[in-house]
């Protein structure tokens, strides 16, 4: 162990999910004298000796098994599904922003939209779906019927003119007509790797009806797996436990696409957004130029490899050379609507 804590000869598989880090904090004098220093190195030993992960996961697969104890992020359902607790808020309407805060952000957005339709850009929203809701059979909601985020602006914005991918209510559709693979895996918080490429056909209407034309793409081949790939398996991951995912059959396709101009997009959204890189749909739609703004704090490119801290420069010099923008917005991420992008020509 020790070998392992200070030289790491043996490949470990981190744990799953944020973990706070403290940092070393034995630069000055004061430091060791308060004993802030040798507190900050105690904690940094904890939680980086050797076999750790190994260790933490073995722990919690005792609690599970026998205490039925676990991660108080994933909530189990009915029949295997796993939900995220974290998403429980937004369709409970416990995270509801209100009608005049949320009226102040579609005001933004039209100044936003303006500034955009100004250069000859267009703007499309994509609210990607609900676990909560496309499955709701399967989990106790455990709240009363209340106003949400999400009811509230897509009645403003569909009011308002904007062209929504709307995902959760399609999802539901096309979850009642027994699609051939599941749209969320039993294991996974997010759409399915299937569901994401299903709602590609979506997007690509929403951008013909704003008049952007993207290539044309069939599925070339589409391959079934029991075993659980990407985020399929992102709850169970997050359980950090010693068992592998259940087995689950799960779609994976492969797309081809037509040859032509691809239009450049700037792509601002949340982690839903990761599965287009996955399936090589934001390669395949999209200029090879175009970006995607995580969260708007980070930028990544053609790949998931390697992203940047953003800036205001970044921001208004990658907008400027697009010719669209796309907001990718799941329910929760609704109440932090625009991840501060309007705020870039608020001066």
């Amino acid at each position: 162990m020790l070998i392992q804590s200070a030289f790491h000869p043996i490949k470990e598989i981190p744990l799953a999910g944020a973990e706070f880090s403290n940092d070393f904090n034995g630069g000055a004098i004061e430091n060791w004298i308060d004993r802030d220093a040798q507190m900050s190195l105690e904690n940094q030993a904890k939680s980086s000796f050797g076999f750790r992960s190994a260790l933490v996961r073995f722990m919690n697969q005792l609690r599970l098994t026998f205490l039925e104890e676990h991660n108080p992020n994933v909530v189990f359902g009915k029949d295997g599904y796993y939900f995220e607790e974290g998403y429980r808020s937004s369709v409970c309407g416990l995270d509801y922003l209100g009608e005049e805060a949320i009226n102040a952000k579609i005001d933004s957005l039209d100044d936003f939209r303006n500034r955009l339709l100004l250069d000859g850009k267009k703007l499309i929203i994509l609210i990607p779906p609900n676990k909560w809701r496309t499955y709701q059979k399967k989990v106790d909601w455990e709240c009363k019927p209340k106003m949400t985020n999400y009811e509230s602006f897509i009645e403003k914005l569909s009011h308002r003119g904007y062209s929504i991918c709307d995902e959760i209510d399609l999802f539901q559709y096309e979850h009642s007509q027994r699609p051939p693979h599941p749209l969320h895996s039993k294991q996974g918080t997010h759409w399915s790797i299937f569901g994401a490429a299903m709602s590609a056909d979506h997007l690509w209407m929403t951008f013909a009806q704003e008049g952007v034309a993207l290539p044309k793409f069939s599925i070339e081949r589409e391959e079934v797996d029991s075993v659980p790939r990407n985020t399929d398996k992102d709850l169970h991951d997050l359980l950090n436990i010693m068992a592998p995912p259940k087995s689950e059959n799960l779609a994976y396709p492969t797309f081809s696409f037509s040859e032509g101009y691809k239009p450049r997009v700037t792509v601002i959204g949340d982690s839903y957004y990761q599965s287009y890189y996955y399936l090589g749909l934001h390669q395949g739609l999209f200029s090879m130029d175009s970006k995607y703004f995580y969260y708007n704090k980070s930028m990544y490119t053609d790949s998931l490899d390697q992203k940047e801290v953003l800036s205001d420069a970044i921001r208004k010099e990658e907008i400027a050379a697009s010719d669209a923008v796309l907001l990718v917005i799941s329910e929760p991420s609704l109440q932090w609507f625009g991840y501060g992008i309007f705020d870039l020509y608020s001066d």
